[in-house]
């Protein structure tokens, strides 16, 4: 979670730079903008952004992608397969165990820096064997 804090931090940062350019002129900087959700997920920055929280989580593999301009799927694979004891326990976490564990509140403040405010994310978690352990969506506040 701290990662994924820093990754996000650094990432304010270097927009914070590339907005504050020395240019005189009332042009925008050659910061990057995203037309769509598709591109910015395919984007290798915020990719490794999103993947920073990977080392930290040694229980889950977890990737982006977007199914519209106003739908970021978030999943998160475990590394290995869990018996049923623990996918019940799994899947009877409340959403905002779920959004604090995988840092979702943080990634929707992200989107918004990215102009993409209106984004809501499906979340989907898989055991180690590809089953489907949960699924919820969390709406743009």
């Amino acid at each position: 979670m701290k990662k994924i804090l820093i990754a996000l931090l650094a990432v304010i940062v270097c927009l914070s730079f590339c907005a504050c350019g020395s240019q005189s002129s009332s042009k925008p900087t050659s910061e990057k903008s995203y037309l769509s959700l598709q591109e910015l997920v395919s984007d290798p920055g915020f990719q490794e952004a999103i993947a920073a929280d990977e080392s930290e989580n040694d229980m889950f593999k977890t990737s982006v992608s977007a199914s519209s301009d106003s739908v970021l799927v978030y999943e998160a694979t475990a590394k290995k397969t869990y018996d049923k004891e623990d996918v019940d326990y799994l899947s009877n976490r409340t959403s905002e165990d779920i959004s604090d564990k995988f840092g979702l509140a943080e990634l929707q403040k992200l989107l918004k820096q990215y102009g993409f405010g209106n984004v809501t994310i499906d979340f989907k978690m898989y055991n180690g064997d590809g089953t489907l352990i949960t699924e919820r969506t969390y709406e743009p506040k």
